[in-house]
């Protein structure tokens, strides 16, 4: 029996569960427009003789799709940098070669990169932004040209897709765990309040100080930059406010590792004098000691979404714009404890 094109598609999902692949993966592998590994081949094969999957014979091509180019703030930041190794890793699994650029001269630099890999007609770009504009890339998108935006969300650009983390959640998660050791003057150091993901790492904050019993206007509060430098200045503000707080959530571990930097050259005993909790766990946070309590989002899963994403624009060019959140942990380390009285 004939089955009908939502049928396929149905089965095309299953297999590639079974296979323990994305879908346009799968799919593209059976159009002949990737080459797998023999391992990942192997499974593929075994999920469709298993499933019973009718395959319909296509035309193989001798290359397929790319390369794409991926644009960060910086290959430098751990955080960024860790982003970029793995879509690095995963886009050559899939036989997809990449272009990285670092903007770490300025916003200026990340439209000027953009422009550049529009001109030489890359098959897509993954673009993680330090503001939320960027009118070189809203044209781009306009364009029809496929792009992921990550980590930050654009305001000004038609419909495009997007991963994110959960910086609410996150947010929270560390401030409820610092009042639950004890504390009731918690500081706030966060990145530019002009972002999106600042925003709602603040209001995690001040949600869990509301939840714990906390006046989240009586706690201290700073925003700069997601730097260790910002972190180094900070903690100066911090010992000088009239109500010293006992413990800090910083929106990144940049400017956590920054703040312990400091704590260590004016003798400020971490957990003992101050707690502090950051956010990405990226290496350096597990390295520093003692080892930074942080909230981990998953680098590999935003890539991992972010080239899937992509991959599915290539698919279906003009499906609706997909934005998806990828959840975040605390791992406790030893940075933050009970106040001392």
């Amino acid at each position: 029996m004939q089955r009908s094109p939502e049928d396929r598609a149905v089965r095309l999902h299953e297999v590639a569960a079974v296979a323990g692949v994305a879908t346009s993966t799968l799919s593209r592998y059976l159009n002949g427009r990737l080459r797998l590994s023999d391992g990942t081949e192997a499974r593929v094969r075994d999920a469709i003789a298993s499933t019973g999957f009718e395959r319909v014979a296509t035309a193989p091509r001798s290359t397929g799709p790319g390369p794409i180019g991926v644009i960060v703030p910086s290959l430098g930041d751990q955080y960024f940098g860790r982003i970029a190794d793995e879509i690095v890793r995963l886009a050559d699994a899939d036989g997809v070669s990449v272009v990285l650029a670092s903007a770490a001269g300025g916003p200026g630099r990340q439209s000027d990169y953009v422009e550049l890999f529009a001109a030489k007609e890359l098959a897509g770009i993954v673009y993680a932004g330090s503001t939320t504009s960027n009118a070189a890339l809203a044209r781009l998108i306009g364009s029809g040209m496929p792009v992921v935006v990550i980590d930050e969300a654009l305001v000004d650009a038609p419909p495009v897709d997007t991963v994110v983390v959960d910086d609410y959640a996150g947010a929270y998660q560390a401030t409820a765990h610092l009042a639950a050791l004890g504390h009731e003057r918690i500081a706030l150091v966060t990145g530019p309040e002009s972002l999106a993901s600042v925003r709602e790492r603040r209001r995690g904050f001040v949600d869990a100080c509301v939840r714990a019993g906390l006046d989240p206007e009586a706690q201290f509060s700073l925003a700069g930059d997601f730097s260790e430098e910002f972190g180094i200045g900070a903690l100066s503000h911090l010992l000088a406010a009239p109500q010293r707080p006992t413990a800090v959530f910083a929106a990144s571990d940049a400017i956590a590792l920054g703040m312990m930097a400091g704590a260590r050259n004016l003798g400020i005993g971490i957990p003992g004098d101050l707690s502090i909790v950051g956010f990405d766990d990226v290496p350096g946070a597990s390295h520093v000691s003692p080892r930074l309590t942080t909230l981990r989002t998953a680098s590999e899963l935003i890539a991992r979404r972010a080239l899937e994403l992509l991959f599915d624009r290539w698919e279906s060019p003009g499906r609706e714009a997909s934005s998806i959140t990828v959840p975040v942990r605390l791992v406790i380390g030893r940075s933050a404890a009970a106040p001392s009285r």
